[in-house]
């Protein structure tokens, strides 16, 4: 079965587990939004699948170039003094829109798939409508490597700063991952940068984290947002400026500006009815600081109607992008200058 997010913790424990007590799959997906960790548990499969059978039992795909008869062929084949082949396919064809008959022809091969052959494959999204899929679900195992919660994605943060003997406290490690976001591939890049930066010392500040690390893209379209309750148009219109000087992708600003309207619509509600911040970073998947910090004031200043409003106009533009009536760089433009109205 899939894992979903809330149960990631308890699917890779049965994970580590089957392995660690050689309870072998013949086909496994580690898919998600978090590389990190579906390349970890790539590897931590792959060596378990192999025990002490040479590499030469192991074949690679990536990307495009395979067919179905292909990776049928690779795990028929017996493999050479050891328990079973492996067969690691990742970001493959066969779970393109291009590839239907292929993924179609590898889907019925999957329950067919002998005992001396484990296959594997490495997707971010891989589509879940597709016969692949259900096949891999029904007789193989699904992790589903999407963002940790907040309290193991802060545990496991921490974790990379003890190692390096650096202690960080709960203010400072929330401004930091509120800095270089969620996905674990840029937290491990730059916690290496601030662990240089702070070394022959004990514990990082927030100063430190100013220095040296980089904000993420929705952290800019966030302080959009914060000038846009304010109604300060010309400063929401210079950074949707500086976004584009960066190259950001008009409707990726769109896509982030409808998520976090939905957000505050969210956390508004959920105040509305009383619930603590502990529940209501639980219930968004944020934590209390970030949403004492950054969403509380815009609520603060934007209403549930100017809130829901907000969120129609973004939800019409998207719409007026994909039909083609209108340029995605025009339409954010106009965007915020609607909401700044």
């Amino acid at each position: 079965m899939a894992a979903k997010k809330e149960d990631f913790g308890q699917q890779q424990k049965l994970l580590n587990t089957e392995l660690r007590e050689d309870k072998f799959h013949r086909v496994y997906l580690l898919c998600g939004e978090q590389a990190y960790l579906r390349l970890q548990n790539r590897d931590r499969v792959r060596s378990a699948l192999l025990g002490d059978g040479d590499e030469m039992n192991v074949s690679v795909y990536t990307g495009m170039d395979v067919t179905a008869r292909e990776v049928i062929d690779q795990a028929q084949t017996l493999p050479f003094f050891a328990d079973r082949r492996v067969i690691i396919l990742e970001n493959s064809v066969f779970f393109s829109k291009k590839a239907s008959v292929e993924s179609d022809a590898l889907a019925d091969f999957i329950p067919e798939i002998p005992e001396s052959a484990s296959l594997i494959f490495v997707e971010e999204s891989p589509d879940k409508r597709k016969k692949l899929y259900r096949a891999i679900q029904k007789n193989g195992f699904i992790l589903n490597c999407e963002d940790l919660p907040p309290r193991m994605l802060g545990q496991w943060t921490r974790g990379l700063f003890k190692k390096a003997g650096l202690t960080i406290d709960g203010p400072v490690l929330d401004r930091f991952l509120e800095t270089v976001g969620e996905d674990m591939m840029n937290i491990i890049s730059e916690s290496d940068k601030l662990i240089g930066y702070c070394m022959g010392r004990e514990s990082v500040t927030a100063d430190d984290i100013s220095a040296v690390c980089c904000p993420q893209l929705k952290d800019r379209v966030f302080e959009m947002i914060t000038a846009v309750s304010r109604r300060q148009k010309q400063k929401a219109l210079s950074i949707y400026m500086d976004l584009i000087a960066l190259r950001t992708p008009a409707q990726v600003i769109l896509t982030l500006l409808q998520r976090e309207y939905s957000r505050l619509l969210q956390i508004r509600e959920l105040r509305k009815a009383g619930e603590s911040g502990e529940e209501i970073a639980k219930r968004t998947g944020l934590s209390a600081w970030i949403i004492k910090k950054n969403y509380m004031p815009v609520i603060g200043k934007m209403d549930a109607g100017r809130l829901e409003k907000s969120l129609q106009y973004c939800l019409q533009a998207d719409q007026d992008y994909k039909s083609g009536k209108i340029d995605a760089g025009i339409v954010v433009e106009m965007t915020i200058i609607r909401l700044c109205g």
